[in-house]
């Protein structure tokens, strides 16, 4: 298991070492270490060290318009850290787009070019939402430090400091990426996650999503797309049973002795495990964000396509009774001890689909 050299720096003064592969709640920890401990000035300059000694790239112009997340990362790794798979993948999705914006990488003994001192426009733009982005920050740390009871305003900050629509979609990039990282915690089912975050109660994480959402909704405001007509009549909400009235699935499948569950279970839910009995094929949905599944028509809706995939089952009267009654945990692995090639989940349910079960 990925563990930091010595734990306690993750909430002390020195800065974390590595020596292993990071479990992702590792990687949070280490993250809320440089939020607190470093600035973007420190985020600048860890990733332009890592690009130049790791891929002799010279990317200073390009990283300073990165988020700060950026930087830890790099750092992270170069102090050995060894990150989880998706957050590689996103590092090297990040280092091929920067490639893509450099004429030349740099070589060894190569001249160094020296720099102009005219800003262009979009640089200013850039520095400008850069600037802004650290007061979010703070305000974001003031919010936490005053035990979630001070009233922030994210619009304060951009009247303050005269902020134009041509900033506000850095400012959204970032807010929506911290809003990813918090709604992850709220709807993870890894324990390690949840324990990284235990100091946090759910309607403090709750509140943090709504800090970066009040920033999105802002800076909408400022750059003119938010709705300035009338409130609009509030529909009146559906009942599940509404929501499910057009979702046709298998009701039962004697030939396994599979049953399927509620329709209206799925409402509201986290995880919905599925089975078609003409493919063969077992797939889990995850839900999207805290408000769980929906139904629209004969499809679900508010669920992460990434993470919702399927697998052919060659011994489907094996796998399926276990989905069906194991626990929690058996479940986290069971697609992954799967060996078959996985492809994505459509959505789309029909008259041969079994409902195996759902997590709430």
């Amino acid at each position: 298991m990925a563990r930091i050299t010595d734990a306690n720096l993750a909430f002390a003064g020195q800065e974390p070492k590595f020596s292993v592969e990071l479990t992702q709640a590792d990687l949070m920890k280490t993250l809320s270490w440089y939020a607190q401990n470093k600035d973007k000035n420190d985020a600048f300059k860890y990733a332009c060290d890592f690009l130049k000694k790791k891929h002799k790239l010279n990317a200073a112009s390009i990283v300073k318009d990165k988020i700060s997340t950026f930087g830890f990362i790099c750092r992270i790794v170069t102090n050995g850290g060894s990150l989880p798979i998706k957050d590689q993948i996103w590092l090297d999705n990040e280092i091929a787009e920067i490639k893509k914006q450099l004429d030349n990488p740099i070589v060894e003994d190569s001249p160094v070019v020296p720099k102009t001192n005219v800003i262009s426009i979009q640089e200013r733009i850039r520095e400008k939402a850069s600037d802004c982005i650290g007061e979010l920050e703070g305000q974001l740390d003031d919010l936490i430090i005053s035990g979630f009871k001070s009233n922030v305003a994210p619009y304060a900050i951009f009247h303050t400091m005269n902020i134009k629509d041509a900033q506000t979609k850095f400012i959204i990039e970032w807010a929506k990426t911290k809003r990813t990282e918090f709604d992850e915690v709220l709807t993870s089912q890894d324990e390690q996650i949840k324990e990284g975050w235990s100091n946090f109660t759910k309607p403090q994480m709750k509140k943090l999503v709504a800090y970066c959402d009040q920033v999105i909704l802002d800076c909408q405001k400022v750059s003119g797309q938010a709705i300035k007509s009338r409130k609009p009549r509030k529909r009146k909400a559906k009942s599940p049973e509404q929501l499910v009235a057009r979702l046709k699935c298998l009701p039962e499948y004697k030939e396994l002795g599979l049953t399927s569950i509620k329709t209206t279970d799925i409402i509201g839910s986290m995880q919905l495990w599925v089975y078609n009995i003409k493919t063969r094929k077992l797939g889990v949905y995850h839900a999207d964000d805290a408000g769980g599944f929906s139904i629209k028509g004969s499809s679900i809706t508010n669920y992460t396509e990434a993470k919702s995939i399927q697998k052919k089952l060659r011994k489907p009267e094996v796998i399926l009774p276990e989905v069906a009654s194991g626990g929690k945990v058996f479940l986290r692995n069971v697609i992954e001890g799967i060996r078959a090639v996985e492809s994505k989940l459509s959505g789309r349910i029909n008259s041969d689909t079994i409902l195996l079960r759902v997590i709430k």
